[in-house]
């Protein structure tokens, strides 16, 4: 069997990876592939076409250190993967439909989830522009649209983390500028919740970008916290202002362990088209302690305006029914306290009436 590529190679049938091939439906014909995008250790990422004909991006839930497609469906590798499978999925709709209730202008919108193929999907915005690391090289963006894009992000991240969502993989090729050359964080594959609970594993797999992860991503159960995508955000503007992603955060703390000096050259004092604050707070959200780093955007834009920071925004929740009241036993209406000025008065009434009486005698 063979198929035809978008420049006219034929291609055979072992040619294809795990990818879906190119006229593939999904979701009973909603939507129809039309090229893979990218791959990565949670999912494969397509451009499709919805039933409008307009074009939309798709995230496919696909584990590859867990996961084979011997034909369209997503079969586990082993039975042992059954299960960490399946809660991967579950845990994929899951943060598809937490992510889907944030609203901002610098974060890809998410429209739908679906299950098909025995896995899921995730349908979202297609970005037309480039990612920041072609505009690295191609269109590098200018000092006031570093300081400019880095403001906006740092909102976005602010209001993501207020979520209690962590997007785990921060890098150059996960922001896209859009035809405004305003920045939009994109590929949520790697999300997942801040604190999972008993019924909420920790993922097995594990996405981590040698110069963009800070160290603990590289750790099972490493304390993972806002301060690590602000790590990632820090590792991606410091590729831009500098032209190279800063040392490997495992390299770092290994010469930190050894007792040599980290590799790390700071950005403060090198780069006089940008303000001294402006680079050390870059300098300090790639501290490769957690403990040392800024621990929230908030905080950062602070450091950067010169403002105090702003309040987390409240994350609007449906309330609970109220609890019914207990049953209320009738007593006889006991007689109010006398008020403590009155109690007062009648007892300097008293003492001075004795006091008269005394002086009578």
């Amino acid at each position: 069997m063979s198929a035809v590529s978008n420049d006219g190679v034929h291609l055979e049938s072992e040619d294809w990876g795990d990818e879906l091939k190119p006229g593939t439906d999904l979701f009973h014909g909603q939507y129809t592939i039309e090229r893979h995008l990218k791959s990565g250790g949670f999912g494969i990422t397509y451009l499709a076409r919805d039933s409008l004909h307009r074009q939309v991006v798709i995230k496919e839930c696909f584990p590859e250190g867990m996961c084979v497609r011997p034909s369209r469906a997503v079969r586990p590798r082993s039975r042992t993967y059954g299960a960490g499978v399946a809660t991967l999925i579950q845990k994929f709709i899951r943060e598809a439909q937490n992510l889907s209730r944030i609203d901002h202008p610098n974060v890809v919108r998410v429209h739908q989830v679906f299950e098909d193929n025995d896995t899921a999907y995730m349908v979202l915005d297609f970005i037309e522009g480039r990612d920041l690391g072609e505009a690295i090289t191609v269109n590098p963006l200018g000092p006031d649209e570093i300081r400019s894009a880095l403001l906006q992000l740092l909102d976005a991240v602010a209001v993501i983390h207020d979520r209690g969502l962590l997007h785990r993989d921060i890098s150059p090729d996960n922001i896209m500028l859009d035809d405004q050359r305003r920045p939009v964080l994109i590929d949520f594959g790697a999300a997942r919740d801040q604190k999972p609970g008993r019924d909420r594993p920790r993922s097995t797999v594990h996405v981590v970008k040698d110069g963009y992860s800070p160290q603990e991503l590289y750790l099972q159960g490493g304390d993972q916290g806002p301060w690590s995508d602000l790590y990632a955000l820090a590792a991606t503007f410091h590729h831009l202002i500098a032209g190279e992603a800063p040392p490997n955060s495992q390299t770092r703390l290994a010469a930190l362990a050894m007792g040599s000096p980290d590799p790390y050259q700071p950005l403060a004092g090198r780069f006089d088209a940008y303000p001294p604050t402006f680079l050390a707070a870059i300098d300090k959200a790639l501290s490769v302690m957690a403990h040392a780093r800024i621990q929230s955007a908030r905080e950062w834009t602070a450091l950067i305006t010169g403002a105090p920071a702003p309040q987390p925004r409240p994350v609007l929740q449906p309330k609970a029914p109220a609890p019914p009241r207990p049953a209320v036993i009738a007593r006889p209406a006991a007689k109010p306290p006398l008020p403590l000025t009155r109690a007062a008065a009648c007892v300097a009434a008293v003492l001075a009436l004795g006091a008269v009486i005394l002086a009578t005698v």
